[in-house]
């Protein structure tokens, strides 16, 4: 069982490792390069060993323990017996040992003693949950791989009734013609063969552009890999990140074919190749059979062609770095999920140093703050009595450490840490990074990044989940405290904050800053003019002496405007839902402003210019509305965000380019526009991606240049089509970031054409 939990946290998080990297370096990669990284996911998938690799943390440390599985069992037909039948031996397969005690003889029974203890019942043992959950592993593994095996043996049976066999002397697999067929494949795992519709029948550039591509196929082995690829969907079928994994894994393929067609047939076939992708795909729907199909097809469904004609368009080069980079993440992210740690020594009953306790039990607060990637935040200290003394309770029962791990390598489990600060009667602090190595969580000081030396000073015992309960407990404590002090008045909570002589130096610098000094003022998406740069910088210096304590409840952070001091230092002006109130960062302190205009100012720098939206026409505006309809429902189908009741309200729209079309007389524009919406509470959105909010508190889902390409005719739009990219389709950037010989018209006509 243990393996089984190993084997699905290990590829899981080798996945993601891998889908973080085709997000990363996607379009400095190769398609190819892209391809093979999944070669490392499948080679995870189907051997679910783990190399041993002691001290060296690695993701089967994160797979839970199956003790509450393995241990605990399902009896059937318990029977009771007093314990005068047992001592007479009237019990069948119980006896009493030496020292009296109740045993069995059966080996596939267990024997416990009634609450009064006066009788014994023994029960025959079945199946642990841990041997279920393997049956019902395997017997799904065996289900899915028969309907895998039915499957591909019926297309096969298929291909075999219907194909005609197609002679060509250039060819090195053979081809057949098959009735009915979807889409052009290769097929076949010991004897691959092509297989073409009857419209390629004939010798043409699009049975070349069909043969090259799965001929490129062959070359890659993908008729092995996609055997491969359902073997490993059979072995994992309950996890849906290999179900994604398989499905981007074949479409990676695609675009590596593409890649390798494209090269095989010359540069010139670029655009005629593209075209020929869009007349396939309009033959062409994705069905959920495919995902189980052994077949590689060339094309399949809309969802994906896209991206392949754009790949086709921008023609990406590898960068060198970039590879390299690809290269040594995928190997660090193979060690960490093919290595498994040995199995560390149990801590031993030791007083140890006893400074962690004492500094516990005199701490005047505790501070408790989530690992960095954590969502939550806890910015106030537990102070109130009740609550200290629990915090206390909690931290106390964490014992010494095995010393054995006193030379443990800290540095990757340092990263994920929570923090633990102590404050000591003499308001000095002692801060611990809270980690887990090795499944165990320990207390390491100290709690600062890039220290020459990481020492654990104490472990929280694995008894009855005593860690869990203890963390989840101090976090609770933690959020009591926050939201007890966000209900005193603001009064008494500058009161307990006062401000600093440190705070009044920092805010001196303010005052003091020069113009001169400062070499760029940059942040927020939109381009700025100078002259609202010196406005910033004036307010600042005039509303540098309004120094407060740091504010309750905490500040939410949503607008930033930099300011550059020197090469490699710049200050950070943060402006959040507290109206009138600016958080300054300077060097590692952040002090605090009653400055309303520095706050308006900052706002003005994140809202869109006036003359964002620049077009007038009632049908484009029209269309926009339809498209903004569309944008919201996509965002409402979003688990990771709210409900949106309001409309996305457009914030940009400008004409970046257009193309008139001689044969009937319409124009092909393209659109630059962008949107927002308001939302009444900010504080459950989901600021996964590029998330922002502009400086009229308006919501983006996203900070991609988003685009509108229309057919108009007559003063109407007859045809349309919405597509995202990272750069605006001007013909400018459109130039500057692509090496195709298709222009920029081409590329619009082309993403129309799938509409059609």
């Amino acid at each position: 069982m243990n393996t089984l939990l190993q084997w699905f946290v290990t590829s899981s998080v080798l996945i993601l490792a891998v889908l973080a990297l085709r997000r990363l370096l996607g379009g400095r990669i190769s398609p190819r390069v892209k391809y093979a990284l999944w070669g490392v996911v499948l080679l995870r998938l189907l051997v679910p060993f783990q190399i041993p690799m002691p001290n060296l943390p690695t993701a089967a440390d994160l797979t839970p323990e199956p003790t509450s599985l393995t241990q605990t069992t399902i009896p059937i037909l318990p029977s009771s017996y007093s314990m005068e039948e047992v001592e007479a031996g009237q019990a069948p397969n119980l006896y009493l040992n030496d020292q009296g005690q109740v045993h069995t003889a059966n080996s596939t029974g267990t024997v416990k003693p009634s609450a009064d203890g006066q009788r014994a019942v023994f029960s025959l043992v079945w199946l642990s949950p841990a041997q279920l959950l393997l049956g019902v592993w395997g017997a799904g593994a065996v289900i899915l791989a028969l309907v895998l095996l039915g499957s591909n043996l019926r297309f096969y049976a298929k291909l075999r009734r219907r194909r005609t066999s197609l002679d060509l002397d250039d060819c090195p697999l053979p081809v057949y013609t098959v009735e009915s067929l979807p889409s052009p494949c290769l097929f076949g795992l010991f004897r691959p063969c092509i297989y073409l519709t009857p419209q390629l029948t004939l010798d043409s550039p699009t049975r070349a552009h069909v043969l090259a591509h799965e001929l490129t196929h062959y070359c890659q082995k993908d008729h092995i890999w996609s055997a491969l690829r359902c073997l490993a969907l059979a072995l994992h079928w309950y996890n849906p990140l290999v179900w994604l994994a398989v499905a981007l894994s074949k479409r990676d393929g695609e675009l590596s074919c593409d890649a390798g067609a494209v090269k095989a047939l010359g540069d010139e076939e670029r655009i005629p190749y593209g075209r020929t992708l869009v007349s396939l795909v309009a033959q062409r729907s994705l069905r959920p059979e495919d995902l189980l199909s052994c077949s590689t097809s060339m094309v399949e469904g809309k969802g994906s062609i896209q991206e392949r004609i754009a790949q086709l368009v921008k023609h990406p080069k590898a960068k060198k770095t970039a590879l390299a980079a690809a290269v040594v993440l995928l190997a660090l992210a193979a060690v960490f999920t093919f290595g498994g740690s040995q199995n560390q020594p149990e801590d031993v009953s030791q007083d140890g140093d006893a400074s962690y306790w004492d500094q516990v039990q005199s701490a005047q607060s505790i501070q408790y703050s989530p690992p960095l990637y954590s969502s939550a935040a806890f910015p106030d200290a537990i102070a109130d009595a009740d609550l200290l003394e629990e915090a206390k309770t909690l931290l106390s029962q964490a014992k010494a450490p095995d010393s054995s791990m006193l030379d443990a390598d800290w540095t990757e489990p340092i990263f994920s840490a929570a923090t633990i600060s102590l404050v000591n009667p003499d308001n000095s602090m002692s801060r611990y990074y809270l980690c887990n190595l090795d499944g165990r969580d320990y207390l390491v000081t100290p709690a600062q990044l890039n220290a020459e030396k990481y020492t654990p000073v104490a472990v929280f015992s694995q008894d009855a989940g005593v860690v869990e309960s203890a963390l989840a407990a101090l976090a609770a404590l933690a959020q009591q405290q926050s939201e007890r002090n966000a209900a005193v008045s603001s009064e008494d909570a500058s009161s307990s904050t006062p401000v600093t002589a440190h705070m009044v130096d920092q805010a001196q610098r303010l005052q003091n800053l020069e113009p001169d000094q400062i070499q760029s003022v940059y942040g927020g998406p939109y381009q700025k003019d100078s002259d609202l740069a010196n406005s910033i910088l004036t307010t600042l210096k005039e509303e540098a002496n309004n120094l407060i304590p740091t504010p309750e409840p905490h500040l939410y952070s949503l607008w930033e405007v930099y300011l550059q001091v020197d090469e490699e230092n710049f200050w950070e002006l943060s402006a959040g839902t507290v109206p009138s109130i600016v958080a300054v960062r300077i060097d590692q302190d952040t002090i605090y402003f009653q400055a309303p205009k520095l706050y308006d100012l900052i706002r003005q720098w994140w809202t869109p210019p006036e003359n964002a939206i620049t077009v007038t026409t009632p049908a484009v505006l029209q269309t926009m509305d339809q498209v903004l309809s569309e944008e919201k429902v996509t965002l409402q189908s979003s688990s990771d965000n709210p409900t949106v009741d309001s409309p996305a309200q457009l914030t940009a729209l400008q004409r970046l380019a257009t193309f008139d079309n001689q044969t009937d007389g319409s124009t092909v524009n393209i659109y630059g526009y962008d949107f927002g919406f308001a939302l009444d509470d900010l504080s459950n959105i989901s600021w996964t991606g590029d998330a922002w909010v502009d400086g009229q508190m308006l919501y983006h889902p996203d900070s991609t240049y988003h685009h509108l390409i229309t057919v108009e005719q007559n003063g109407k739009v007859a045809q349309y089509v919405t597509t995202t990219n990272d750069f605006p389709l001007d013909p400018e950037s459109y130039a500057s970031h692509t090496q195709s010989q298709l222009s920029l018209g081409e590329y619009a006509t082309l993403l129309l054409g799938l509409k059609g």
